[in-house]
């Protein structure tokens, strides 16, 4: 029993000295053990002590990797209730290396005892490193082809991928070819391939090779399908071949099915009963199909441009000379791509933009032939709206009408205000002479 009683003495006395010793002590941590270079690190060193603090003495110095710092580890406190107290240095590393944080000196006075404890000096070290380099990205620059063909033909000259431009041509029957393409970059992205509908004539298609970087190569094949006895004409100095083929081109709405003879052979048409309007299909040399109004007595074309505006069917014809309202000029527009003879009022509703250029209304004025009812006449389109209304001339005389009537009587009120104002002068003016006559 008194063996026991031994043991636990000692255990006590050990744990009371451990105790003793880990309170009257100098800790010291980092919130890193290792940063980057340019970062900020907080050292902290913490006094313990046994009992109530009194004072404190001694400092705390950071020094390497950009830095040197230092704090003063002084107290004093008259509250005997604190048993330990925390300094913290916050540096800033402008270099790498090694920044090494040391306090120096320190001791405490407590409540346990009135002499001064002189306690070990504790350090600490942080690495500091250079910051990781990432790598700038670089983008493929390759925008080749590896590989171009026609499905069951043979294009000229062979493929290269150097060589930009091919051709080929079919027989008149066929209707459609596929496209097959591989890029020599698996990063760069293709266009262009596939199923592609064909036309008599020029068919351009353009394969485009886009690389991972954004540059674009394009590289086109010319296919053309054999006509039957081709019509070529000429347009403004330019070739146009007569599309004999049915299915190439939509018919627009209100127009019939024909034939007409053109260089005595039969070419396929469309008709417009109401109006006698004539379409045929011509395609340009680089394949575009459209429709062009025919003129049998004169043999001449000139472009369709028909187009369904708010549920009104027009062909928007050139402007006569005759019909152009006084005050108007011509300022073409854009609609569905196609450029528009239109005309704007730029006399007396003139606007301009901050810049001082004329700034352009939504309204224009076209003249065009209703292809429900044949009637040809001016019309309003409101470019904003999308709509189009009949031009009315009559109202606008009628405002026109009113303005005048309205500047007439404004010009007679004025008259009549300057002639009472000239009478009320000169009657003051006697009244003044005959006051000063008599005074």
């Amino acid at each position: 029993m008194s063996k026991i009683k031994y043991m636990l003495v000692v255990f006590i006395g050990f744990i009371c000295f451990i105790d003793f010793v880990s309170a009257n002590s100098v800790s010291i941590k980092s919130n890193y053990n290792t940063i980057t270079r340019g970062n900020s690190v907080t050292i902290t060193a913490t006094i313990n002590s046994d009992a109530p603090i009194v004072s404190i003495e001694g400092t705390m110095t950071c020094k390497g990797a950009g830095v040197s710092s230092g704090v003063d580890l002084n107290f004093d406190d008259l509250s005997n209730s604190l048993y330990s107290k925390s300094y913290t240095i916050t540096a800033k590393t402008s270099s790498t290396g090694t920044l090494t944080c040391t306090t120096t000196g320190v001791r405490i006075t407590n409540m346990s005892s009135g002499s001064w404890h002189n306690l070990s000096n504790q350090s600490i070290n942080v690495t500091v490193k250079e910051p990781a380099t990432v790598p700038q990205k670089t983008y493929s620059s390759n925008n080749y082809l590896k590989s171009l063909e026609v499905d069951g033909y043979t294009i000229t000259p062979e493929f290269s991928k150097e060589v930009l431009e091919y051709s080929l041509e079919v027989p008149n029957e066929t209707n459609k070819v596929n496209i097959k393409a591989t890029t020599e970059d698996s990063k760069s992205t293709l266009s262009g391939t596939g199923e592609k509908e064909l036309t008599e004539g020029n068919n351009k298609i353009e394969i485009k090779v886009t690389a991972e970087n954004g540059n674009e190569r394009i590289y086109t094949i010319n296919i053309t399908v054999k006509e039957l006895d081709p019509i070529e004409i000429t347009i403004n100095g330019e070739k146009y071949t007569i599309i004999r083929k049915e299915g190439i081109l939509e018919a627009p709405e209100h127009y019939e099915k024909s034939s007409i003879k053109i260089l005595d052979n039969d070419v396929l048409c469309y008709k417009n009963i109401v109006t006698d309007n004539i379409l045929v299909g011509l395609k340009d040399s680089s394949g575009e199909a459209k429709f062009y109004s025919y003129d049998e007595k004169e043999n001449s074309y000139k472009e369709y441009h028909g187009y369904k505006i708010s549920g009104v069917n027009l062909n928007i014809l050139d402007m006569p000379q005759d019909m152009i309202p006084s005050g108007y000029t011509k300022t073409n527009f854009t609609y569905n791509e196609d450029e528009i003879e239109g005309y704007q009022l730029l006399r007396e509703n003139t606007t301009y933009a901050d810049d001082g250029t004329v700034k352009e209304s939504d309204f224009y004025l076209i003249y065009a032939e209703n292809e429900v009812t044949g009637e040809k006449g001016l019309y309003v389109y409101d470019k904003l709206e999308n709509t189009v209304q009949r031009y009315n001339d009559s109202l606008i005389l009628s405002y026109k009408s009113r303005g005048d009537s309205y500047l007439i009587c404004l010009i007679v009120a004025i008259i009549l205000l300057v002639i009472s104002l000239v009478a009320l002068t000169v009657v003051l003016i006697r009244k003044k002479k005959h006051k000063n006559r008599f005074a």
